[in-house]
């Protein structure tokens, strides 16, 4: 088994648990971290994040982590950072990344992302939940099963309640002025972008000529008190947004061929319509084809959100690093690789 050197691109919820999964892993060894925060450099990785030392020095500077040249870098920060992406490229970095370039044609950024990788022989992907599994990943897999798909409609209910990060919770507009000012627009304006890939990548899979994709509907449930968000700390006030619900289309052969719904809430009471239990599925599809099906996606009662969805985003891109390090050069999507399986094996002890 061919051993590969990664560096892990900011110490977030999901950064932080890839740091943790890598120690000891078989296929993959972590070299360099990069930070955010001045006061996270210069630290033991492993210390960092509450795992055991490691003995990778964290860093801020992203030439540190380009000098050291790993085989592949796994990107989780909080910005699609195309000139970051570009220089990794090309310093024969191969990057997996949760924000951004998902699905790049018809981007502006495809060519430049798209020549960096291929000029020198690595590959760019990306992934995630949502796009990376709700939004394309596990419609595009039921389609396997199915045929005369007249349409595909999808569900993500996240609860964000048990989440770590502040900054992460509060970027969806939770804890902010329900639909007011730039941030609002800035949030709707980076989801449709987001779906635009989705719906184009499942678009082509299937042969239809994408048509766009617009945002119908935004919802707002409104926090009835005061409080606080344990363990990330964040204040909702009375009046200010609880949770919030973005309704999607996608066009294709002058019809509505996709239909996607995203629920991020903090609370169970936010009202009629909204996820009322944790035992309701974290994600379901519905696809309207011969035979039709109706797929769920979530986790054991008892598990906490938060951090499980967390952990499957580290996960998924732990297990895609090999795969796209061995894949042909280019900016790649989910369709060009098989199904991943588990890169650290079965444990048989």
């Amino acid at each position: 088994m061919a051993r590969y050197r990664v560096a892990q691109c900011y110490t977030g919820a999901v950064g932080a648990e890839i740091v943790r999964r890598l120690a000891g892993h078989p296929q993959l060894e972590l070299v360099g971290v990069l930070v955010h925060y001045p006061e996270k450099a210069g630290k033991d990785a492993g210390e960092l994040v509450g795992g055991a030392p490691n003995g990778v020095i964290t860093t801020t500077s992203l030439d540190e982590i380009i000098a050291l040249k790993p085989d592949a870098a796994i990107w989780c920060g909080a910005t699609y950072d195309v000139d970051a992406y570009a220089r990794l490229l090309e310093a024969r970095i191969n990057l997996y990344t949760g924000m951004g370039a998902w699905f790049l044609e018809g981007q502006p950024e495809e060519a430049r992302l798209r020549s960096a990788a291929e000029k020198v022989g690595v590959s760019l992907c990306a992934g995630g939940n949502i796009p990376g599994l709700i939004s394309d990943v596990l419609p595009l897999f039921l389609t396997g099963y199915t045929g005369r798909i007249r349409q595909l409609r999808m569900w993500q209910r996240n609860d964000m309640a048990s989440g770590p990060s502040a900054v992460q919770i509060q970027v969806l507009g939770v804890g902010l002025p329900p639909g007011e000012g730039a941030h609002a627009e800035a949030i709707n304006q980076g989801w449709t972008h987001s779906m635009e890939q989705s719906s184009r990548m499942i678009a082509h899979a299937l042969g239809a000529e994408w048509q766009g994709v617009t945002l119908e509907n935004v919802e707002y449930a409104i926090a009835p008190e005061d409080y606080v968000l344990s363990p990330s700390g964040l204040e909702v006030r009375k009046g200010m947004a609880a949770g919030v619900r973005w309704t999607f289309s996608a066009r294709a052969g002058g019809r509505e061929f996709l239909r996607l719904v995203t629920e991020q809430s903090t609370r169970l009471d936010h009202g009629p319509g909204w996820r009322t239990s944790l035992e309701e599925p974290a994600w379901r599809v519905e696809i309207d084809g011969d035979p039709p099906i109706v797929c769920t996606f979530g986790w054991p009662a008892g598990t906490e959100p938060g951090k499980a969805c967390h952990d499957l985003n580290a996960v998924r891109a732990i297990n895609m690093v090999p795969r796209l390090i061995e894949a042909k050069p280019g900016a790649l999507t989910v369709l060009d690789f098989p199904a991943p399986v588990a890169s650290d094996g079965l444990l048989l002890d």
